[in-house]
């Protein structure tokens, strides 16, 4: 290193014994470095880096593997109580093992570095999973990723682009690099997104005035009333575009690229809050001296009240930043906090066949070509020909009857759309849209109804911005299948297609096969691993040999072929008027790819565009004949999307190799008479049996030959051949500690990283990473080794919530961090789906749980009703409805654990009939008030009378009936009741009454329902169990276990002075704000003599009250003289005495817990 010319190195030049195995190199002269020898080692450099702008430390370091990690990690914290918890960055081979950093494995020695980093609240900047030690000895490779960088908190959003960098130098082990952001960069603007205007800044009241004048004159009524061609309608789309944007430019923003940073939780009650603390402040210097001490106290609980607001606006924030929005999946959720949290790679320049850089434009074209390849009709073959002329609709005169579209369709889809997501190249986001359809949704209603009335799909709106995203874990971004194609489409033109694509699914979802689990209501990833699991270990029960295979599809969204997409409407009977929509859509479409900085537009002819609303019911469509001509074959087949799994089982290879090679050659001739190709070569097979001698099956497919493997990566979980899950247990932990080094830095950035930040992060991603399809794994929780491998990481979470120690024990930091252990999260978990599911579980008995109704059965989109309820907040109101014939109040309620519901019905003043319903006690209040409802409008149902008026209190179970998206069993049949109430020209009006306002039935049905929960001694009337119920039970039993391992364990005897119950403790310390302070008395791991000396970093375990009495926790509480006068004050305070059998009542107990905890901090 020194013979490079102008190189400074830094090592330690102390004279003595020992080899120098840390170093500093430094090739930039303008760079400034201070030294710190009294923290340099053989073992450890200390330099500081400096301009006249910044200044950070470095420091290099070498553990030796043959000696005790110990002395290091001491180092290492003496070097960060030194240079202080700021601008610091460590890195050097550590020789210990965890899969924090990416080890397949952990030892001890990366058990106690983790402990050390957590303690000193450091964070690891390592990533991806190429090995940092690399090297070949007597024929042999060894790889390891013992080499660990970390720095402090401040750091973590200023260094990106961490690698492992292989050339970089000759050693065996290799560079680890990585940018510092130490001041703004400034490169070339590249527009990368279709965002025009700050809809945050929009003046909507100036929008609609200026979008209804704009409407009046051009005269859109009329335009659209005199459409009578598909050109018109072309016309008339566009004139309506061009008018919400010019409304959008007179009302709205646009958005600037300029940079403003903001706090995300910062409020103008906490400006107002500081302002008043920093005045209390100086007062302080102004103040008597016989009130200064009153000042300083009243500045404090200004101070610490202030702060406490802040803690919670960041959490909050953080909350609703990671927070689960409606109708989204598990790994929706994951992935959009995710996605939101990393930063924007750059575009890189891609490659051509013969390895050489394109330019952006080229790129940009490449990438077109390979996405949206070209449907040529001069290679189709006779059986392509015939697909095609058979996917022709003739042109004719249309005389089908079409439902239009209604109020109620065009509600429920503009509801669905998410305004932060990206618009299409018009730039209209759907917060605009929908203001500007609800100004004057008859309008609207009427241009997409001419649009269904000439069987069209409006050009404007077929043309797609592509945007290219990278896919995670590539080794190389030059070429086109490293990334993936997002179309973005005008959001009118989606609100059109979201309203088609629901008359689709209902004449398409039924007759599907059961087998598809992808974009089908009601299925999920999970769904499909377990039905594929159960299927497995039902045949491994029966001794058989079993071969999974797992299909790949190239570019399958892509190369959907549209004349095979219209034949199958035809095949499903899907009616006319529907067939020439879709046809229409899938013709004349044309994409514009961005990449770079460049922009490629081109004609497509095939393929569904990913983003698009219908590409997923569409490739359902297509793919569903192959399952259902496998199925009748005898074969099992299911699919989540465009990922195909084939089981099949024999009792020998030979029968399998037979049955697999037939279905497969039936796979592949299916794939070309639908041009989609099946890659053999990309194609996985996996042999699962419990015999001990068996043949691996020889599976080919178009002639290649299937490679077979002992793992299988499916829908996200990892199977291997002897079904243990090892594997799967190291991949999702290494997977869950990379998405928390992402969120930490962007947590950081805005709202610091506190520990309820930490638990926002844990709860809202490390938890649902780890527990995805526990259901299919959760017996291998009950292995040590995969134990072990939870743990870890858990504890790593544990300590930063709690601010624990490294030495800790794993009991003390799971209690005082209040998260029950990972395993008993899993079988939790596992538990709660197949309950979900219907499979019988001991501890429900006979009791059955509440399952929705399906999706299936739902009406068409066109004839659902459309419902709401009004709202009464006064007896003024209520009297002024009446036009009703017959009221009928409702109301739901527990009480001693009891639970009824109740109807008083009433004409005029008068009470006519009452009826009282029994549920049982483990319902909930919300199944009442719902139960009650049904009786209500079942009541009008059968009673003689034109208008009903149904009035409840909850509005929770007013706004699940108004819902068509909610399939609770109870609101479903409400509904189908109030369309048959409708049929029989009755009107029921459903109303919202504020409880105990004084309106007499309001309060007489109160009063039924809880004579019904109390006196009732009748069966019930509704008996099943909700989820909520069901959650409770499990987590009950998984309460008891936790309890039970914390009693029966030797370790965690301080803090069990404190906790003796872990089910108590569990419910306690979610309730306070727990510190490090409360920590170090809780665990007895804190700066105490006794635990000092235990540790080797103080001689003498002695307190200072007297020589030979060892510091611990239970002495400075209960006998300490020096903290005598502080616990006979408490004593005195709260009437009792402090000794070791009362410190857990002192801590529990509301009262006394507060002074407790003060003394703590005295």
């Amino acid at each position: 290193m020194k013979g490079f010319r102008g190189v400074r190195v830094f090592q330690s030049t102390a004279q003595g014994d020992g080899t120098v195995k840390a170093a500093i190199a430094v090739f930039d002269h303008d760079l400034d470095v201070i030294q710190y020898p009294q923290l340099t080692t053989n073992n450890i450099v200390v330099v500081g880096i400096r301009t006249r702008a910044w200044e950070i430390t470095l420091v290099s370091y070498y553990f030796e593997p043959d000696k005790p990690i110990e002395s290091y990690l001491e180092q290492i914290k003496r070097v960060e109580r030194k240079m202080g918890p700021k601008r610091l960055i460590f890195g050097g081979d550590a020789n210990a093992k965890s899969t924090w950093w990416g080890c397949k494995e952990d030892d001890a020695r990366g058990d106690q570095l983790m402990g050390t980093l957590g303690e000193l609240g450091l964070h690891i900047l390592n990533e991806g999973d190429v090995p940092t030690f690399d090297t070949i000895r007597g024929g042999k490779r060894y790889q390891s990723r013992v080499d660990v960088t970390f720095c402090t908190e401040d750091m973590l959003d200023l260094i990106d682009g961490w690698r492992v960098d292989e050339d970089l130098v000759s050693s065996d082990h290799n560079g680890m690099v990585f940018n510092i952001r130490l001041q703004k960069s400034k490169s070339i603007k590249i527009e990368r997104t279709t965002r025009i205007f700050n809809t945050k800044k929009a003046n909507w009241s100036l929008f609609h005035e200026k979008m209804a004048q704009l409407l009046l004159d051009n005269n859109m009524t009329t335009l659209i009333d005199t459409i009578d061609n598909k050109t018109k309608v072309e016309s008339a789309i566009n004139t309506y575009t061009n008018i919400i944007t010019k409304t959008c430019e007179q009302s709205i923003p646009k958005k600037t690229s300029r940079e403003i940073l903001t706090i995300p939780w910062w409020s103008e009650k906490l400006a107002e809050m500081r302002k008043e603390t920093n005045t209390m402040r100086r007062r302080i210097r102004n103040a008597a001296q016989d009130r200064r001490q009153h000042v300083v106290d009243e500045y404090l609980k200004q101070k610490e009240k202030y702060e406490s607001e802040v803690r919670e606006a960041q959490a909050g924030s953080w909350k609703e930043f990671c927070g689960k929005q409606d109708r989204e999946g598990v790994w929706e959720g994951i992935y959009r906090v995710m996605s939101r949290a990393r930063t924007r790679e750059e575009d890189c320049p891609l490659t051509d066949v013969n390895g050489a850089p394109l330019d952006p434009e080229k790129s940009a074209k490449l990438l077109a070509e390979t996405f949206y390849p070209e449907d040529r009709e001069e290679e189709d073959n006779d059986e392509h020909a015939e697909i095609r002329r058979r996917a022709k609709i003739s042109e004719g005169v249309h005389d089908e009857y079409v439902p239009s579209f209604t109020v109620n369709e065009l509600k429920h889809a503009l509801k669905s759309f998410n305004p932060k997501k990206a618009p299409g190249a018009d730039g209209l986001t759907s917060d605009i849209c929908t203001h500007a359809v609800d100004l004057d949704q008859k309008l609207f209603l009427g241009l997409i109804n001419k649009c269904l009335e000439h069987r069209y799909f409006p050009k404007i709106w077929k043309a797609a911005t592509v945007v290219i995203l990278r896919k995670s874990g590539k080794d190389s971004y030059t070429e086109p299948k490293s990334h993936r194609p997002i179309g973005l489409l005008p959001v009118l033109g989606k609100l059109y297609e979201k309203m088609l694509v629901a008359r689709l699914k209902y004449h398409l979802l039924p007759r599907m096969s059961t087998r598809q689990f992808g974009f089908m209501p009601q299925r999920s990833t999970e769904d499909s691993l377990y039905t594929l699991m159960q299927h497995v270990k039902e045949k491994l029960k029966e001794k058989r040999i079993i071969t999974i295979v797992s299909l790949d599809i190239e570019g399958a969204f892509d190369s959907a072929w549209w004349p095979a997409l219209e034949v199958r409407l035809a095949e499903e009977k899907c009616p006319e008027y529907l067939r020439r929509v879709i046809s229409s859509y899938l013709s004349d479409r044309r994409v514009s790819v961005r990449y770079a900085g460049a922009e490629y537009e081109r004609a497509t002819s095939k393929g569904c565009v990913q983003g698009s609303i219908g590409g997923p019911i569409l490739w359902n469509l297509l793919l569903d004949p192959l399952i259902h001509q496998l199925q009748a074959r005898g074969e099992y087949i299911q699919a989540f999307a465009d990922d195909v799994v084939l089981v099949f089982d024999g009792d020998s290879a030979l029968q399998i190799e037979r049955q697999a090679n037939t279905s497969l050659e039936h796979v592949q001739a299916w794939g070309v008479r639908n041009k989609l190709k099946f890659a053999p070569h990309k194609t996985c097979a996996m042999t699962i049996t419990r015999r001990l001698k068996y043949d691996t099956p020889r599976l080919n497919m178009g002639g290649t030959e299937i490679a077979t493997y002992k793992e299988l990566r499916i829908l996200g979980l990892t199977i291997d051949d002897k079904l243990t899950f090892n594997t799967h247990v190291r991949n999702v932990c290494k997977k869950a500690i990379g998405m928390y080094k992402i969120l930490a830095r962007t947590a950081r950035v805005g709202w610091g990283l506190s520990p309820e930040v930490i638990r926002v992060i844990y709860v809202a991603v490390v938890e649902p990473t780890v527990l995805y399809a526990a259901a299919v794994w959760h017996e291998s929780v009950y292995k040590l080794g995969v134990q072990k491998q939870l743990n870890v990481i858990q504890r790593g979470f544990a300590q930063k919530l709690c601010r624990a120690y490294r030495t800790v024990s794993l009991n003390s930091a799971l209690l005082m961090a209040g998260i029950l252990p990972l395993d008993l999260r899993v079988r939790e978990a596992a538990s709660l789906f197949e309950a979900k599911k219907g499979v019988c579980q001991s501890w429900l008995g006979d009791r059955e749980i509440e399952r929705m109704s399906s999706a299936m059965d739902a009406p068409h989109p066109a004839e659902q009703q459309s419902l709401e309820f009004g709202n009464l907040v006064d007896e003024e109101q209520y009297n002024n409805l009446n036009h009703l014939d017959v009221r009928i109040f409702t109301d739901g309620s527990k009480i001693e654990g009891r639970v009824g519901a109740a109807l008083s019905i009433w004409d005029g003043e008068v009470e006519i009939r009452s009826l009282k319903l029994a549920l049982a006690p483990y319902c909930t209040v919300y199944q009442a008030e719902l139960l009650a409802l049904s009786y209500a409008v079942k009541e009008a149902q059968l009673r003689n009378g034109s208008t009903f008026g149904v009035f409840s209190d909850s509005k929770a179970a007013l706004l699940t009936v108004i819902n068509h998206g909610s399939l609770h069993p109870l609101a479903v049949d409400i509904r189908k009741m109030l369309k048959q109430c409708a049929l029989q020209n009755k009107t029921v009006a459903l109303y919202w009454i504020k409880a105990h306002a004084g309106l007499e039935g309001n309060e007489r049905a109160d009063q039924l329902a809880k004579e019904a929960a109390l006196l009732s001694k009748k069966s019930p009337n509704y008996d099943l169990c909700p989820v909520s119920y069901v959650k409770r039970i499990i987590r009950s039993g998984s309460l008891d276990e936790w309890n039970r391992r914390y009693r029966d364990s030797d370790r965690a005897s301080v803090t069990k002075m404190f906790f003796p119950d872990a089910v108590a403790a569990y419910s306690t310390v979610r309730k306070m704000r727990i510190t490090g302070h409360i920590t170090q008395f809780t665990t007895g791991h804190g700066g105490f003599s006794e635990y000092l000396a235990r540790f080797k970093c103080k001689g003498d375990p002695s307190c200072a009250c007297e020589p030979g009495m060892p510091e611990t926790v239970e002495h400075l509480l209960t006998s300490c003289p020096i903290f005598g006068k502080q616990r006979f004050e408490l004593e005195n305070k709260i009437n009792k005495i402090v000794n070791k059998e009362n410190l857990c009542k002192l801590i529990v107990e509301k009262y006394t817990k507060e002074l407790f905890i003060v003394m703590l901090y005295k």
